[in-house]
């Protein structure tokens, strides 16, 4: 207690020279203080006049406003004021404090840690505001579905601290290769996860092509072996959802993987190949 005291004293001086104490037009515990302290000048002034009345004192309120006891009771409402306005910048500082403490908490909750790209929880938020953009503005949109070959191995071989280094340079890598309006995310593990705004299936296959060759060139020096990709990818259709649209790009990703690896497949390929 005797560290909280002090601690709530110096916010109250603190808040008392900031201008929104004394805002009268924003910060409206200012008129509460003001209402709350209205009734002890009022109580008294009509107790007084009473008194006087019935002594038979002539001019009661005009004596009443004049004795200086009465001024500090008319004082109360403008005293009640100030403080409810100190108190109510206190108030706003400790809620915007925690506005900005939730918003951290929510840009947290939405992060891949090791990595520092979006996760697959930002992704299911964002995804049905991404479709509506796309159907308002009419544009075609793709998704691509990423997975590094042979992870588990160099987990195994190399170590974990290598795998980690290797996510993450696959992450930097992706976000390079991709438009800042773009969405990317690490869907978990080694596999990644794109969103491609006005752009269809061939034009996505261009840029897939240009992530998994620049993979397979040898994308960070610090990585003492070399990495391949695959990568399936599906055109989002009207009517699609989320589950939808992942299953036909996760479903080419898998014909990738069963097919050699180190390779893009469409769904479109996939699906006229029966």
């Amino acid at each position: 207690m005797a560290v909280y005291i002090p601690k709530q004293i110096n916010e109250f001086f603190a808040a008392a020279i900031e201008p929104f104490s004394y805002n009268l037009r924003r910060n409206i515990y200012i008129w509460f203080g003001i209402l709350w302290g209205l009734p002890i000048p009022l109580v008294t002034i009509l107790i007084q006049a009473h008194f006087l009345e019935v002594s038979g004192v002539e001019n009661q309120y005009l004596i009443i406003t004049s004795s200086p006891l009465q001024w500090f009771f008319l004082a109360h409402p403008p005293l009640f004021g100030l403080i409810f306005g100190i108190l109510g910048t206190i108030r706003n500082d400790k809620d915007t404090q925690i506005n900005i403490m939730l918003g951290k908490f929510e840009e947290l909750s939405t992060l891949d840690p090791l990595t520092g790209l979006k996760n697959r929880r930002y992704f299911a938020q964002n995804f049905h505001d991404e479709c509506a953009r796309s159907l308002r503005r009419k544009e075609p949109m793709t998704m691509l579905f990423l997975d590094l070959d042979h992870f588990k191995l160099v987990n195994d071989t190399h170590g974990h601290y290598f795998g980690d280094l290797a996510l993450k340079a696959t992450s930097t890598c992706l976000k390079e290769q991709c438009r800042p309006y773009d969405t990317v995310v690490r869907w978990g593990g080694e596999e990644f996860v794109v969103l491609l705004r006005a752009t269809n299936e061939n034009m996505a296959l261009h840029f897939a092509e240009r992530i998994r060759q620049k993979i397979q060139d040898g994308f960070n020096p610090a990585l003492p072996f070399s990495l391949t990709i695959s990568i399936g990818l599906a055109q989002y259709q009207d009517n699609d959802t989320l589950e939808s649209l992942t299953d036909r790009a996760d479903k080419a990703l898998y014909h990738a993987k069963h097919t050699g690896r180190n390779k893009v497949v469409t769904w479109s390929e996939l699906a006229s190949a029966g």
